[in-house]
């Protein structure tokens, strides 16, 4: 029943021409950070699936390549963390899923409902992420070390038990807390039932809100609702669309999806 979830990408050439990167690659750590950064630039995250059109998304892996890959989609966490994964593999690294709670904005404990991606290069392993809407590290964090990718500096240190947690630099220059996960290799079945709330609860903010997210080479965009939040060169600007035809147009210039009013808007 859950085997596709374990299948390997069915062609990591083609992923990687998706993404924007060569191949094939050497798998170190230069080629993660690149891999990380053009998959945030091409690939949105988006919940449109959940939010639109009422579904549960698909974590098998054919049904992923299909969506992302073959469609032009993007997705969220439980799949393009799973495809990441996937893809790293394919390339040559060792890499595996690893189950996570976001903490930023909570003054509470929240239950683990992220998927990250986890990679040993030598002796080091590196967090890696490209399914969180907010603000994600632009390439590889070392566990129990920092780095300072594209101008935000981000920290990774042991918790309590056997929690790490990731930290960030905000532009006030305030440290804030952003993920703490296990470093336990998580098989793909047990993101299935997360997966199932993430798409279904009525508390879930997938299906309480439109959400788009994309990295740029000047700095990011995010759509909540109908209104996009671009920030650029340390400039914020923020665009509200005015009608239906318009976001639609938004969606697709601003985050290449092309998406008909069916999967863009509820019933």
């Amino acid at each position: 029943m859950y085997e596709a979830l374990y299948t390997p990408l069915p062609d990591c050439a083609a992923y990687a021409k998706r993404i924007g990167v060569q191949w094939p690659l050497t798998p170190d750590l230069k080629t993660l950070d690149e891999i990380l950064f053009r998959h945030q630039c091409n690939i949105p995250f988006e919940n449109l699936e959940a939010y639109a059109q009422g579904r549960t998304p698909s974590l098998e892996i054919p049904a992923l390549y299909e969506k992302v890959v073959n469609q032009g989609r993007g997705g969220y966490c439980f799949e393009l963390n799973a495809l990441l994964c996937a893809f790293l593999q394919g390339a040559g690294y060792d890499a595996c899923a690893v189950s996570c709670r976001i903490l930023r904005g909570k003054d509470f404990i929240p239950p683990m409902l992220h998927r990250g991606v986890m990679v040993r290069i030598g002796e080091q392993h590196y967090y890696c992420d490209v399914g969180y809407g907010g603000p994600q590290p632009g390439g590889a964090v070392p566990l129990g070390g920092s780095r300072t990718i594209l101008g935000e500096t981000f920290l990774c240190e042991k918790r309590e038990g056997d929690w790490w947690g990731i930290d960030r630099i905000n532009s006030r220059g305030q440290r804030e807390k952003v993920f703490e996960f296990l470093t336990t290799p998580m098989p793909a079945s047990y993101f299935v039932p997360y997966n199932f709330y993430c798409a279904n609860s009525p508390d879930s903010v997938f299906t309480q809100k439109r959400l788009l997210n994309r990295r740029t080479e000047e700095g990011s965009l995010a759509l909540t609702e109908d209104t996009l939040t671009e920030h650029r060169n340390g400039e914020i600007l923020n665009i509200k669309a005015e009608s239906r035809e318009d976001l639609q147009k938004m969606v697709e210039d601003r985050f290449g999806l092309k998406v008909s009013p069916e999967e863009l808007f509820p019933d």
